[in-house]
């Protein structure tokens, strides 16, 4: 994590091959221009809509899994 005595609008966290985290510290994000927070507004519809679509493609999968165990099965009648 980065940090130091200088304040910072942002800190940020790396681990390779797993994740990089940003964080905006509110109070010193006014520091930043106007065009700084529409990108940001901008990239977290953005990070939304990429969200819905891997929610959407988790649904499909186990959906298509329901339907693949559903066709295998098949009611034999004995008399």
């Amino acid at each position: 994590m980065v940090k130091g005595d200088v304040e910072r609008p942002f800190e940020y966290e790396y681990r390779p091959v797993e994740e990089l985290v940003l964080r905006f510290r509110s109070p010193l994000m006014d520091l930043l221009p106007a065009e700084v927070h529409e990108h940001l507004v901008a990239s977290k519809r953005e990070l939304l809509l990429a969200m819905r679509c891997f929610v959407d493609a988790a649904i499909s999968r186990l959906e298509e899994r329901e339907q693949a165990r559903a066709q295998r099965r098949t009611e034999i009648k004995v008399e």
